[in-house]
């Protein structure tokens, strides 16, 4: 008996190791109710978040919590009660936001309770405040965009002084005494 305590001991570890190792590789936790969720629903929320580079486990609250608490997470506590998921946020945690509330929106089994993004607690109103900006991608589309405008001006600019410049010369060498 004693021997299956300590190898429950050792999982238990194991779990929250890995546990740990997921939080510090994320940029953010989405924790979720997703108690009513039936196997096909969660395998279907695991295959829209995939491309956001999230993933999602459905953990024991104790463990989760005691993890949380080694990673010194804060204020987790309140959104560790009954059944729990937590989505593992990649790169991009406004998409991932993004993709999980609009599966929960058309998945009412699905509930989210809250987050932490940047080591920052969210609560359901701020969720929904990220969800409705741009991603990353978007951000990053518009930036170029706004950057490439710039260039564009400048060379447009530069190449006109160039003209300016050769017609000048041009001017110049017809005013020149011949050698």
């Amino acid at each position: 008996m004693a021997e299956n305590g300590s190898g429950g001991k050792a999982k238990r570890a194991a779990m929250i190791q890995g546990l740990r190792e997921r939080i510090r590789r994320a940029s953010g936790l989405v924790f979720l109710d997703a108690q009513r969720l039936d196997s096909a629903e969660t395998t279907d929320l695991r295959r829209v978040i995939r491309p956001t580079e999230a993933s999602l486990k459905v953990v024991k609250n104790r463990l989760m919590r005691l993890a949380c608490e080694a990673e010194k997470v804060p204020e987790c506590e309140d959104w560790l009660k009954k059944n729990t998921a937590v989505a593992f946020l990649g790169s991009d945690p406004v998409a991932a936001v993004k993709v999980l509330t609009k599966f929960a929106a058309e998945h009412e089994k699905l509930a989210l309770k809250g987050a932490l993004i940047e080591n920052r607690p969210v609560g359901l109103d701020g969720l929904k405040a990220l969800a409705a900006l741009p991603g990353r991608h978007d951000l990053l589309t518009m930036t170029a965009s706004a950057m490439k405008g710039t260039f564009v001006r400048a060379a447009r600019d530069f190449s006109s002084v160039l003209v300016k410049l050769a017609l000048l010369m041009k001017e110049a060498a017809k005013k020149a005494p011949q050698a």
